[in-house]
């Protein structure tokens, strides 16, 4: 069985998240037993859902000592959770999406935007061209483009169209929410783990968008 791309919170989360969640809720009891504690992912997710935790990420005046995964975990579970989307799976996988899309310190995009599959004549012309696996990863990847784009940088799309006439947030949402539909149905989805977060995707998507939007408007420490 090939390995899962669906990371797991106990998958992504890192020494230094540890180290900065013991601090914060822990603070001088018994270090060991927290740490033990957070080591099974629902204990985990428990203590992420903790107040605490997103409210030291946004009182913070810069980015704290924490993985890229981290904090896109926490901000995004919140926001999903305040528009009613109550899947910690969802969460996991947008987190991940956007930990590895989205930059946290300068330099890291060109104009703020990723470059990878903007247009949608590029990703159109790429799965022209593949089957199989690769058609599988392709439709994965463009799906996290678009809903990146139009998640977090949807003023991007917005003035493309106005300026150019390019296709609309409508018009990448549908690509996104179609990508999704039917990878979730590749064989590759059952056997990495993707299918039901994929085809939670396609049915909630647009809420899960703008759930994003009103994250990135709000909460994101981006970099400018």
């Amino acid at each position: 069985m090939e390995e899962s791309m669906l990371f797991t919170s106990t998958d992504r989360f890192q020494e230094r998240d540890f180290t900065y969640l013991t601090a914060l809720v822990a603070g001088q009891g018994d270090t060991g037993a927290f740490r033990r504690f957070v080591a099974e992912r629902d204990a985990l997710h428990q203590i992420l859902d903790d107040p605490r935790v997103l409210g030291s990420l946004l009182e913070a005046p810069t980015l704290l000592d924490v993985s890229p995964w981290f904090y896109f975990y926490v901000l995004t579970r919140q926001s999903l959770l305040r528009s009613g989307l109550d899947d910690v799976s969802l969460a996991e996988y947008l987190s991940s999406v956007l930990a590895e899309r989205v930059p946290l310190a300068a330099g890291d995009t060109l104009g703020g935007i990723p470059g990878c599959l903007s247009r949608s004549v590029d990703f159109l012309a790429v799965l022209d061209k593949t089957s199989g696996n690769m058609r599988f990863e392709a439709l994965v990847a463009g799906g996290n483009q678009f809903l990146v784009l139009t998640g977090i940088f949807p003023e991007f799309i917005v003035r493309r169209s106005e300026r150019h006439g390019a296709p609309g947030l409508q018009y990448y949402e549908n690509m996104a929410r179609a990508s999704y539909c039917e990878a979730q149905e590749h064989p590759r989805a059952v056997r990495q783990g993707l299918k039901g977060v994929l085809g939670t995707l396609s049915e909630v998507l647009p809420e899960a968008r703008r759930s994003l939007n009103r994250m990135a408007d709000s909460l994101l420490f981006l970099a400018s």
